[in-house]
């Protein structure tokens, strides 16, 4: 399959840049991460990624600087994005996986008029709760069988 999403919306954020850990709001539950991860869900199956990144920021672990730059690549790839594979049409939940005690993966799709764009949370629990570790949203919905 062709890659249908231009790669400057991919927005994976690592723990590669300067943390602001001490400065993350966090989640109390693993009910809390599934309910946040489903709000972001919900604006993005609205076509309103810029609204989603926005709810995720407050719980990234990452350089504010970093998080704000995918969410300005997202917005700028965003009419590119459905010229490509249409307008959303709502998101629907995949799996949920946890690792050990600390780490939870939650995947998901962006379902649009013409394709399904995977997005995928981890989530690391810090000593003061649950906040994001990473996130990615891209074109290769492979990955979602790499089970």
């Amino acid at each position: 399959m062709p890659r249908l999403i231009p790669s400057t919306l991919v927005a994976a954020l690592a723990l590669g840049g300067a943390l602001h850990a001490a400065h993350a709001d966090t989640l109390k539950s693993e009910a809390e991460v599934r309910t946040l991860a489903d709000k972001v869900m919900a604006q993005a199956g609205a076509g309103r990624t810029d609204d989603a990144y926005g709810l995720l920021s407050p719980y990234a672990l990452v350089d504010i600087r970093a998080m704000e730059n995918a969410r300005t690549n997202a917005r700028s790839s965003r009419m590119a994005i459905e010229a490509l594979v249409g307008n959303s049409v709502g998101y629907e939940f995949i799996r949920s996986e946890k690792v050990g005690e600390s780490l939870i993966k939650l995947t998901y799709i962006e379902k649009t008029e013409r394709q399904a764009i995977p997005w995928q949370f981890i989530f690391y629990k810090a000593p003061t709760g649950w906040a994001v570790s990473t996130f990615s949203n891209g074109a290769d919905v492979d990955t979602l069988f790499d089970h």
